[in-house]
């Protein structure tokens, strides 16, 4: 396995498990596709006029549900194979992608542990007024199956966090990625539409790894995932398709590297 540990794998996801060997990583963190189905090219305003540019990329295109549910089965099947007996698996979604991303899980044996809920403190208010304000995400917490007793689960280092109260799956409260921590092109546009917030992150790895555990992440976007493994002392590596995100999640992991000299 040391020769995946520090590297980000410019590859299709699938195809880049299936070399990995079987039950060889501690965490997994995916933050897979959510299937938005926005139209291309849409464009909203907030109400001080400043443009909303949705997701609407190639990598978030699928033809239909069931091609999104055999994406979905192929990369999960991979991701459990992959996974240690005493490991745990994370993937968090939105209601356009996570009962189905849910059902898939569960129908691979997957155990859940919790649903947890990160609750953004800033997240866009509906524009059109129609539906409720989408404040939150949910992450799906598991194990490989049902007889995975001695998985990491840090509870009394969770508590300490929570102010000395046993910490609940609502306690996830953590504003969007932005100002310094968000990430933007040479346009100012930002360089990644998905980025996740680095503390966000950190309490997963926090809450169910340990120093020199393996984590993996099967779409590693901007590097977020790399960047607070590192931080925290674990072994990291992951995959990602896209070129242009490789470059930056790469870039962004030796300048972090050389920050840390």
């Amino acid at each position: 396995m040391e020769k995946y540990f520090g590297k980000i794998i410019h590859g299709d996801c699938i195809e880049e498990i299936k070399k990995i060997p079987d039950n060889s990583v501690d965490l997994i963190f995916a933050d897979p596709p959510y299937y938005l189905q926005l139209p291309k090219g849409k464009r909203l305003r907030r109400a001080d006029g400043s443009e909303i540019i949705p997701v609407d990329n190639e990598w978030d295109s699928f033809e239909s549900y069931e091609h999104y549910d055999s994406f979905t089965h192929a990369w999960i099947s991979e991701c459990q194979r992959i996974l240690k007996p005493t490991g745990t698996f994370w993937i968090i979604g939105m209601y356009h992608n996570i009962f189905r991303v849910g059902t898939i899980m569960q129908n691979l044996g997957l155990w859940f542990l919790n649903d947890v809920i990160w609750v953004k403190t800033d997240a866009l208010p509906n524009l059109n007024g129609r539906r409720f304000t989408n404040n939150h995400e949910t992450l799906i917490w598991s194990v490989k199956n049902k007889d995975c007793k001695k998985y990491t689960f840090n509870y009394e280092f969770m508590k300490k966090l929570n102010g000395g109260k046993q910490m609940k799956d609502t306690d996830w409260v953590f504003g969007l990625c932005k100002g310094n921590e968000r990430l933007k092109d040479e346009n100012g546009i930002k360089a990644h539409p998905t980025q996740k917030p680095l503390k966000l992150i950190q309490q997963m790895i926090l809450a169910s790894s340990n120093k020199g555990d393996i984590v993996f992440d099967p779409f590693m976007g901007s590097g977020t995932t790399a960047i607070v493994a590192e931080a925290l002392g674990r072994k990291w590596f992951g995959v990602e398709k896209d070129g242009k995100y490789v470059a930056i999640a790469r870039n962004r992991v030796t300048d972090f590297l050389k920050s840390k000299v």
